[in-house]
C-alpha cells in the first residue's frame, strides 16, 4: 500500500478513456441453468441458479468478508441483491485465512471457471492474481479478472476509474465489456529465510520508505484499522534511513525522449528514499505515485526518489494529484525489466503486501488477464 495520503484528491481519470456499459439483460439471454447445490468443497459456496450466465461464464466470486474493516461483509447481501438483479450466475466464496483467495482462484481456473471476481482490498486482488498466474503466465490465458472493492482505500481500481463502492462495482460484472487486456507484473526477491522467492502483482511494487510502511502496518493490532498505516508512516518517516543502492535495467528515460526511443541497458546508483516499480497509477490510498503509467503497455514504470525525507515529505503532499513528478529528486524510467540491489537489503513489497528484500529482479507478461470494467 506504500505511504498513507495525507490529503484529498479529486477522481481520477480512467486510463484509455471512459467505457459505455451494457447490462446482462441487455445481451440474448442464454438458456437458464438448474438449481444445484455445490457439494464436495473444501469452503462454504452459494450457487445461485435460474440465472443467465455471463458472456464470460459463470463468476466466481471469491469473498474477503474481513476487507475493508469488514466492509466487505457487511456490503455483502446487497452486492448479492445487484448480481440477482442483473440475472447473473454466480457462486460464492469466502476466505477464511491469508492466502486463501489465492488457492482459491486457482481451483476456480483449474476447475475450468474462466471468470473470477475478487470481493475484497488490494490484499484480496493481490492474491486472486496469483492464483491465476503459473510460473511463467496465465493458467487460463481466456481468463477474466473482476473487481469488487472494499471503499475508498482500494487503489488497484483507481487507474481504470472504477467506482471504489462495493455496490457500484458489482453493476459493472454484468454485460461483455472489458478494459483490454492487462500486464502484469512479477518479482524474484530474498525471502526471509534466504531462498529465492517469487510473486506477481497488478499494480505496484516499491523498496523503500514505503515499503517499511507496510511492514511496520503489517504488525500492528487490526482493530487500529486505517490508523494502523498513519502511525507506520509517522514511524518511517522518523525512523527511516535512506539506503544507498543500484538499478540495472533495460529501457529508457521516462521523460524527454521520443515514444519511439528503443530500450537499451542502463543503470542508476543512489542513495535512496524509494524506488517504485508501477505497472498501474495509484497507491497507498489515493495517492497517485506513477501517474503515467498504463497497464497494457509491455512496460514498467520505475521511479527513482532521492534527497532528504524533507524532500519526501514535499513531494508525498504534492503526490495525491501526482504532480510531484517532473522533479529533481526523483528519476523516471520505462523499462521491461530492472534489478535492485544494494550494500544492505532493503524491504520490498507488492500491491500493499510485505514480500522479503532484495535483491529483487522485476518483469512482466504483456496482456495476461483481460479485466472486467
Amino acid at each position: 500500500m506504500g505511504l498513507v495520503a495525507s490529503a484529498g484528491w479529486g477522481r481520477p481519470r480512467p486510463v484509455g478513456g471512459t467505457m459505455s456499459r451494457r447490462r446482462a439483460r441487455d445481451l440474448p439471454r442464454r438458456r437458464c441453468v438448474q438449481r444445484r447445490v455445490v457439494t464436495g468443497c473444501s469452503h462454504d459456496a452459494t450457487l445461485v441458479s435460474e440465472r443467465m450466465a455471463s458472456p464470460y461464464g459463470p463468476m466466481r466470486m471469491i469473498v474477503n468478508p474481513q476487507a475493508g474493516r469488514g466492509a466487505i461483509g457487511r456490503a455483502l447481501p446487497r452486492i448479492k441483491e445487484v448480481v440477482e438483479a442483473e440475472e447473473l450466475e454466480y457462486e460464492i466464496v469466502e476466505t477464511t485465512t491469508p492466502g486463501h483467495a489465492q488457492e482459491l482462484a486457482r481451483a476456480a481456473v483449474e476447475s475450468g471457471c474462466t471468470f473470477v471476481v475478487a470481493v475484497g482490498g488490494d490484499g484480496t486482488v493481490h492474491e486472486v492474481v496469483n492464483g491465476l498466474m503459473g510460473e511463467e503466465g496465465p493458467i487460463a490465458p481466456d481468463a477474466v479478472l473482476g473487481v469488487v472493492p472494499s471503499g475508498s482505500g482500494s487503489d488497484f481500481v483507481k487507474t481504470f476509474g472504477l467506482p471504489t463502492v462495493p455496490e457500484e462495482a458489482a453493476r459493472n460484472l454484468a454485460g461483455k465489456n472489458v478494459w483490454g487486456a492487462l500486464d502484469i507484473a512479477r518479482v524474484r526477491f530474498r525471502g526471509e529465510d534466504g531462498s529465492e522467492k517469487m510473486r506477481w502483482f497488478a499494480n505496484i511494487a516499491e523498496a523503500g520508505i514505503g515499503a517499511h510502511v507496510v511492514v511496520s502496518a503489517s504488525k500492528m493490532p487490526r482493530w487500529l484499522g486505517g490508523r494502523a498505516y498513519r502511525l507506520a508512516a509517522l514511524r518511517a518517516i522518523i525512523g527511516y534511513r535512506p539506503q544507498a543502492g543500484h538499478l540495472d535495467f533495460n529501457g529508457r528515460k521516462g521523460r524527454g525522449v521520443r515514444p519511439d526511443t528503443p530500450l537499451e541497458p542502463g543503470k542508476h546508483s543512489g542513495v535512496f528514499t524509494m524506488v517504485v516499480v508501477a505497472n498501474c497509477q495509484f497507491y497507498g490510498g489515493g495517492l497517485r505515485v506513477a501517474p503515467r503509467a498504463i497497464p497494457s503497455d509491455g512496460m514498467l514504470d520505475v521511479l527513482v526518489g532521492e534527497g532528504t525525507k524533507r524532500d519526501a515529505l514535499a513531494a508525498l503532499r504534492k503526490m495525491p494529484m501526482g504532480a510531484h513528478v517532473p522533479s529533481k529528486i526523483f528519476s523516471e524510467y520505462l523499462v521491461d525489466r530492472v534489478t535492485l540491489d544494494g550494500r544492505e537489503p532493503m524491504l520490498l513489497e507488492a500491491d500493499g503486501e510485505p514480500l522479503g528484500t532484495t535483491p529483487a529482479h522485476f518483469d512482466l507478461v504483456k496482456g495476461a488477464i483481460r479485466l472486467k470494467v
